[in-house]
Formats: structure tokens, sequence, C-alpha cells
């Protein structure tokens, strides 16, 4: 093999190794706090879009309510990733996954073991919250979103390809905030080698949460706002609610690579001269 070639292959998208096969013992534990941070994910978040949903007579969105259901969303992955970060990489989003492979942050096995520990979870999640929102014989219920906070589209007027867009830029915001504060190593919010290997000191999650918020503070009068097509999966399964569920999975995984690919053109332009003064302007407050 040419050793241009081999390069490229052993190398991320910035130019650091690519993370290498882990361990059975590293798959299981990362897989089991993936599946446990999805659950909490799907109940807390989906539950306060079942219980706090709210639109006016003419079909749209009271801002109250999706400031309230956006806030708990930002919250939750904020605290999640907080929680698992150490442990799993803290993705809690097939989309992020995904992102993360194509960069070489993530090895494909360990993306195709998480994405099936974040489809049980969504599903158990959503299951639980099921159980605590409908009557035994579902003959009441506390859920006013009708299928558990499931994705749709919310207005008449929203198009596919509207809807598609804002799938892909709410996630392509979210993707673009993980590489830039959780991946790059110059990063002003972390020290050490890599949150996603989960040894550097970091504040990288809350940005993550703040990106979370942002992008449900427009997208749920839109779409609900998925940008995350494993917790879009969990409530769909359980409330049996499909319409348009593809687009939950092809919008937010279109968004996360094309962020990927954003970021790793801006790694090209890195000058490995400007980190001493980066670094400089960041903690001495020094803009000069």
């Amino acid at each position: 093999m040419p050793y241009a070639l081999s390069t490229l292959l052993q190398q991320g998208a910035d130019g650091t190794p690519r993370e290498p096969r882990p361990s059975n013992r590293a798959l299981f534990r990362g897989a089991a706090a993936e599946a446990l941070a999805m659950v909490l994910f799907v109940f807390f978040g989906c539950g306060a879009a079942s219980s706090n949903a709210r639109k006016f007579d003419g079909g749209e969105w009271d801002p109250a309510s999706v400031t309230i259901i956006a806030l708990q969303f930002g919250l939750s992955i904020t605290v999640l990733v907080y929680v698992t970060a150490h442990t799993s990489g803290g993705h809690i989003n097939g989309a992020v996954t995904l992102g993360l492979m194509a960069v070489g942050k993530c090895h494909p096995l360990r993306a195709a073991v998480y994405l099936v520990a974040q489809l049980v979870g969504s599903i158990v999640g959503a299951a639980i919250l099921d159980g605590a929102t409908y009557g035994e014989a579902h003959d009441f219920t506390l859920d006013r979103t009708g299928g558990l906070g499931s994705n749709g589209r919310q207005n008449p007027a929203v198009s596919l390809g509207r809807a598609f867009a804002f799938e892909f830029m709410g996630t392509f915001l979210l993707m673009y905030t993980v590489l830039e504060t959780a991946v790059n190593v110059h990063s002003v919010t972390t020290e050490g080698e890599s949150s996603i290997l989960g040894n550097k000191l970091n504040l990288a999650p809350l940005p993550i949460g703040f990106a979370v918020f942002l992008a449900h503070v427009v997208c749920i009068p839109v779409t609900g706002c998925s940008i995350n097509p494993t917790r879009s999966f969990g409530p769909a399964v359980v409330s049996d609610t499909w319409d348009d569920h593809w687009l939950w999975w092809v919008g937010p995984c279109s968004g996360s690579i094309g962020a990927s690919i954003v970021w790793a053109a801006m790694k090209q332009l890195d000058d490995p001269n400007d980190k001493g003064r980066l670094v400089a302007i960041s903690k001495g407050g020094e803009m000069g």
C-alpha cells in the first residue's frame, strides 16, 4: 500500500491517529452507558414534550411551551454527556456517533455497537414513558403530543424539503459544536488529549447542551425537532408513529456528515504556530 494512502487510512480528519479497535470490555461498558443514557434522555426529554406541549387554536406552538421543552432537552444532554463522557464518550445520538466515525474518532465497530445500544435504550425509555403517561387500558393519557413526543411535520405548510433543511441545520450546529469543543485539541473548553476518550478536563458538555437548546427552539415548531435519529426511534416504535420517519434519519445524518466534512476542511487550514497565541488569548484575555 502506498505510504500516503496508508497514512490517510491511519489518521483522522485532524491528522491525529484514528481510534483503534476497542477491547470487548470497553465496548460493553460504553454500550451500557449509551443505552442507559438514552433511556434517561428519552424519558426526560420526550417526557417534557409529552407533558408541556401546547398549541394555540390555530395550530401554532406556544412560545413558552417551546422554550420549556427546548431547555429540558438541552439540560438533559448536558447532564448526560457529563455522566457518560468518561465511559462512552457521551454520544447519546446516532448522528453524532456517525459524525465521529467519519472523522476517525470512533471505530466502526464501536459505532455499530453504540447504535444498537442507543436504539434499545430509546425503546426502553419510550416504553417507560408510555407506562407512566397512559392508563391501563389507554383510556386516559397525560401525553399531550399523542405520540410520546414523536417527531412530525407540525404545520401543513412544512414540506419535506423544509423539514429536511431544519433538521440538517439543527444537526449541523450540534455536530460542529461537538467537533470544535470536545474533539478539537486546541479548544478553549478542554485541556488534555481528547474528551471523546475521556481524559480531558473539559467544559464541552455545556456548549453541546446549548446547541441542542438552540436547535430545539428553532425546530420544534417545524418538525418537533429530532436532530437525533435514535431519540426519534423509540417513541415511534412504542406509539406506532411512522409518518415521515425516514426523514428523522436522513436529515440528522446528512447534517452530521456535512458538519464533519466542513470541520475536516477547516482543520486543513490550521496553522500549528497559532496554537500558543490562541491559548494566550483565551487564558490571558488579551487580543494582541
